[in-house]
């Protein structure tokens, strides 16, 4: 769900003009409950969505897939 909840935010943001370096996301673990914030930069994860398996989780939920990448304060998991 948050996968779709963070493309949103980066297309809103993108069509009002707003372009930024850093994005503040929401972690796309298994965990439905999960509500915390990862910042992760955005040519990171747009690299990550041209992999459509692969998902942004906070360190320390990595448990939702296989570890590809991991940087500052997130990890990017593959299904």
């Amino acid at each position: 769900f948050f996968r779709a909840v963070n493309d949103r935010i980066v297309e809103l943001g993108t069509r009002f003009g707003f372009r930024e370096e850093t994005l503040e996301l929401i972690c796309e673990c298994d965990d439905s409950g999960c509500t915390e914030h990862m910042s992760i930069p955005s040519a990171e994860y747009e690299q990550v969505r041209t992999a459509g398996q692969r998902h942004v989780v906070v360190q320390g939920h990595e448990y939702s897939g296989r570890v590809v990448a991991r940087g500052d304060g997130y990890v990017v998991v593959e299904d």
